[in-house]
C-alpha cells in the first residue's frame, strides 16, 4: 500500500515537473536580480576581488559541466546559483563605474556654477533642477560633484525663463543626499548615488545666467535634447491652455504623457490620480510605450497593406516592426529617459526584435530577455518599486495570455450578433487584465507606500480605453503634427481625453474609503511575495497556486510593532504616538518624515493643536507637561538652549533629546539622560519605544550599514 501510494506521488511529481519543460530560462533574471538586490543589501562595502570572482568561478564551473554530459542533472540549480553571482559582481562594478564626489556634510553654503540639465520639478507647486556644476566657489575641480539637486522658490524659473542648457550662477544652500528619514525608511542617498547626484538643496534667490563655457559633446548632446523636452512641453501647454476651461492642467497632464515632465501639473491633480490608483499613467511606463508602439506599428502596416506594390513584394509586418523600433526609441529620448521608459522601451525593442525573426513577439521569454538587458545595465533598478511593479505586472498579464483560451468562433452568426459578443469578451478581458495587474502589484504599493486604492480597478478600467484609443495616439500624432493646422485640433482631441481622465480620478478619489492605509510588515517578507508572485508568473500547472501564500503574506504577515516617539535624522523634529493617533512637535517643518511614520504604522495624523494638551512649545524648545505620557524634553535649535531653558527641561523629562552638540553635561541634569547632535550624526532618524527597562532605541544610520551612500564626507569614504 505504502508502495502504491509513494509511487502515485512520484508520478505526479514527475508530470509536474514535465510540465516546467522549456521555463528555466524564464528563471534567469529572476536569480540575477536577487543577486543584485542581495549586494545592495549588503550591511558592508565588499572589495571589488569578492564581488567578482564568485562569479568568474560559476562561469568556469558552467563551461566544465557543459563539457561534462554526466553533471546535466545538476545543470539548473547551478546556472541559477552562477545568475545570482552574477548579479552580486554586475552590482559591485556598476557602484564603482558611477561612483563621483559627495559634498561635505560641514559645509553648506555655495557659490555654484552650473549648466541646467533638466527642470525635474515634480509638480508645478515645487520647482526643482538638475545642475551640471562645472565650478564651485573654493573647491577643487577633482571634489565638484557630478549632478546637483536644487529646489527654488515658486515663480522663479517662469520670472527668469530659465531652460536646459543654460549657464547659471546661484548662491545655493547644499548638503550631501540625505539619509532616510525614519529607520529603514526609503534611502535618497543611495539612489542618488546611481545617479552622481551629489549633493541637495535650496537656491533662496534668482539664478544668474552666465555665457557658457566649453564643454563635452556628451554634454552638449543632453543639453540640446532637454531643451528640445522643454520647448515640446511648453509647446503643449501654450496649445492646450487657451482652448479649455483649465487649460494649464491640460497642458501640463499632457506634456508629462509625452515628455515625462510634470512641472505644469498641479498637486490636486496629482493627489486625485495617487488616491485613484491612476498615478502610473503621469510616469511614462509600459503603458504609454506599448500604446504608442502598437499603435504606430500597426497604423504603418495598415498604410503598406493599402499599397499594393509594397503588400505583395516587401515584408510590410517587418518593415513597420522596424520603423516602430526607431519610434518607440526616438519617444525615449523625447521622455528623458527615465527608469521606467527605459525598461519599458527595452520591452517594445526586444519584441519588435522578435517580429522580424518571425518569433512571437509577445511572451514570458521575451520579458526575460528585457529583465535581464535592465538588470545588467541598471541592477539598481531591482530595488525600486517601479521595476518590481512593470515587470511584475506584465509577467501577470503574459501568464494570463498563456492560460487563456481564444473563444471559439461561431460560423453562421449574423454580424449584430458577432459585434455584441465582441464587446462583451473585450469588457471582460479587460476587467480579467486590469484585476491581474491590480493583484500583481499590490503587494508592492503596500510595502512601499502603506496604501490601497479600493477602487483602483474600477478607475483602470474606465480610463485604459481612453488612454489606449484616445489620449495616446492623439497626443503621437498631435505632436509630430504641431506645425500643421491638423496638430493643435488632435491636440485637443487629447485634451479631452485627459478631461475625462482627470474627471473620473476626482470622482474615485472622492468616494467613501476610497484608499485604505496599511500599516508595514516586516522588510524580508516583500521579497517573499515578490517570489510568490513570480512562481505564480512562471510556473505551470495547479501548483502554481502554491505560491499564493507567499504573494498575500504582505497581507497577513504580523505587523510591526509601533514605536512611540519619531525624531527627524538631524533632530529637527519630532512626533509623538498616542494610541492609535500621533502629532507632530513641529508642524511647518520637516514633514516628510513624520509623514512617513504616521503611513508605516497606520496612526491616524492629528491637528497641530494637540500638542498643546501634552508640550509647552516655545521657539526652539518643547517641554512635557503633567498630561504627557512620554517624559521626553526636545531641543529643536543648533544653538545650545540658555541655562534657565536647559533647566526647565531637565526638571520635566528624564529623557532630553537636543539638536545641538553636549559639551558638559550640567550638574542640575546629572539624572537626565540625553541624546544630542553627536548621537545624530552616528544614528540618524530614531524610533523611541518605551519598555519597562527604558527606552528601547531604533536607529535609521545602522540599519543602512557601512556603504559608500551613507557616508558622504570624503574622509569617511576613506579617499
Amino acid at each position: 500500500m505504502k508502495t502504491a501510494v509513494w509511487q502515485e506521488v512520484g508520478a505526479r511529481a514527475t508530470a509536474i515537473w514535465q510540465q516546467q519543460a522549456g521555463r528555466l530560462f524564464l528563471w534567469f533574471p529572476v536569480a540575477f536580480g536577487f543577486g543584485a538586490a542581495a549586494y545592495l543589501a549588503l550591511p558592508f562595502e565588499p572589495a571589488l576581488v569578492w564581488a567578482v570572482v564568485p562569479a568568474i568561478l560559476m562561469g568556469a564551473l558552467l563551461l566544465a559541466m557543459w563539457r561534462w554530459p554526466a553533471a546535466a542533472r545538476l545543470t539548473g540549480p547551478v546556472v541559477l546559483i552562477a545568475f545570482f553571482a552574477f548579479g552580486l559582481a554586475v552590482a559591485k562594478l556598476r557602484t564603482e563605474h558611477v561612483r563621483a564626489p559627495v559634498l561635505n556634510p560641514d559645509h553648506s553654503t555655495y557659490r555654484v556654477q552650473a549648466f541646467v540639465i533638466d527642470n525635474i520639478s515634480p509638480s508645478a507647486d515645487s520647482p526643482r533642477l538638475l545642475l551640471a556644476p562645472f565650478a564651485i566657489k573654493g573647491m577643487a575641480a577633482r571634489d565638484v560633484p557630478l549632478r546637483l539637486r536644487v529646489s527654488l522658490r515658486p515663480g522663479v524659473i517662469a520670472a527668469t525663463g530659465l531652460k536646459p542648457g543654460d549657464a547659471i550662477s546661484v548662491f545655493a544652500i547644499l548638503n550631501p543626499p540625505p539619509e532616510p528619514s525614519l529607520p529603514g525608511g526609503y534611502d535618497f542617498a543611495r539612489a542618488a548615488w546611481f545617479q552622481g547626484i551629489g549633493g541637495v538643496g535650496l537656491v533662496p534667490g534668482a539664478p544668474e545666467k552666465i555665457a557658457a563655457p566649453v564643454h563635452g559633446w556628451r554634454l552638449d548632446l543632453i543639453l540640446r535634447l532637454n531643451r528640445l523636452r522643454w520647448n515640446i512641453t511648453q509647446r503643449l501647454v501654450e496649445s492646450i491652455t487657451p482652448v479649455w476651461h483649465d487649460g494649464g492642467r491640460l497642458g501640463g497632464f499632457a506634456a508629462a504623457l509625452v515628455t515625462g515632465q510634470e512641472a505644469f501639473v498641479p498637486q490636486a491633480l496629482i493627489v486625485d490620480m495617487r488616491n485613484s490608483g491612476l498615478a502610473h499613467i503621469l510616469s511614462i511606463s509600459g503603458v504609454h510605450m506599448a500604446v504608442v508602439g502598437g499603435f504606430i506599428f500597426f497604423a504603418l502596416r495598415g498604410l503598406m497593406a493599402m499599397i499594393p506594390v509594397l503588400a505583395l513584394n516587401a515584408p510590410i509586418k517587418k518593415i513597420a516592426a522596424a520603423l516602430s523600433m526607431v519610434c518607440v526609441l526616438a519617444y525615449l529620448a523625447i521622455s528623458g529617459a527615465p527608469a521606467p521608459a527605459v525598461r519599458s522601451a527595452v520591452v517594445a525593442c526586444i519584441a519588435f526584435t522578435a517580429i522580424m525573426l518571425d518569433r512571437r513577439a509577445l511572451s514570458l521569454r521575451a520579458l526575460a530577455i528585457a529583465a535581464l538587458v535592465v538588470i545588467a545595465l541598471t541592477p539598481e533598478a531591482v530595488v525600486q518599486p517601479g521595476f518590481q511593479m512593470s515587470f511584475c505586472a506584465t509577467a501577470a498579464l503574459l501568464a494570463l495570455a498563456e492560460a487563456l483560451q481564444a473563444p471559439v468562433s461561431e460560423i453562421s452568426v449574423p454580424m449584430w450578433v458577432k459585434t455584441i459578443q465582441s464587446i462583451v469578451h473585450g469588457f471582460w478581458l479587460s476587467l480579467v487584465a486590469s484585476l491581474v495587474a491590480t493583484a500583481a502589484t499590490t503587494p508592492f504599493a503596500i510595502a512601499y507606500f502603506n496604501r490601497f486604492s479600493v477602487y483602483g480597478l474600477l478607475s483602470n478600467l474606465f480610463e485604459s480605453p481612453i488612454t489606449a484609443f484616445i489620449v495616446m495616439p492623439a497626443l503621437a500624432l498631435g505632436t509630430v503634427l504641431a506645425a500643421t493646422p491638423l496638430g493643435p485640433l488632435l491636440l485637443n482631441v487629447a485634451a479631452g481625453g485627459l478631461w475625462l481622465i482627470a474627471h473620473i480620478a476626482a470622482w474615485t478619489s472622492a468616494l467613501p474609503q476610497a484608499v485604505i492605509g496599511w500599516p508595514s510588515t516586516a522588510s524580508y517578507i516583500l521579497p517573499v511575495s515578490l517570489f510568490g508572485v513570480v512562481w505564480i508568473c512562471l510556473v505551470r500547472g495547479p501548483v502554481r497556486w502554491l505560491g499564493l501564500i507567499a504573494a498575500t503574506a504582505i497581507l497577513w504577515w504580523p505587523r510591526l510593532p509601533v514605536s512611540d516617539i519619531w525624531v527627524d535624522p538631524d533632530g529637527g523634529n519630532a512626533a509623538i504616538r498616542i494610541g492609535h493617533d500621533a502629532y507632530v512637535l513641529r508642524p511647518k517643518v520637516r514633514q516628510f518624515g513624520y509623514v512617513q511614520w504616521t503611513q508605516r504604522y497606520g496612526l491616524q495624523p492629528l491637528d497641530a493643536d494637540t500638542r498643546q494638551k501634552f508640550y509647552t512649545c516655545k521657539g526652539y524648545a518643547c517641554i512635557p507637561q503633567a498630561a504627557s505620557p512620554y517624559r521626553v524634553g526636545f531641543w529643536f535649535s543648533n544653538v545650545p538652549p540658555k541655562p534657565k531653558v536647559l533647566d526647565s527641561l531637565c526638571r520635566s523629562s528624564t529623557l532630553v533629546v537636543l539638536r545641538n552638540p553636549v559639551g558638559d553635561w550640567p550638574q542640575t541634569c546629572s539624572g537626565v539622560n540625553h541624546i544630542s547632535a553627536g548621537d545624530f550624526r552616528r544614528l540618524g532618524a530614531l524610533e523611541l519605544t518605551r519598555t519597562q527597562k527604558g527606552w528601547a532605541i531604533r536607529a535609521g544610520q545602522p540599519l543602512r550599514g557601512q556603504r559608500y551612500w551613507s557616508s558622504p564626507s570624503d574622509a569617511e569614504l576613506g579617499q
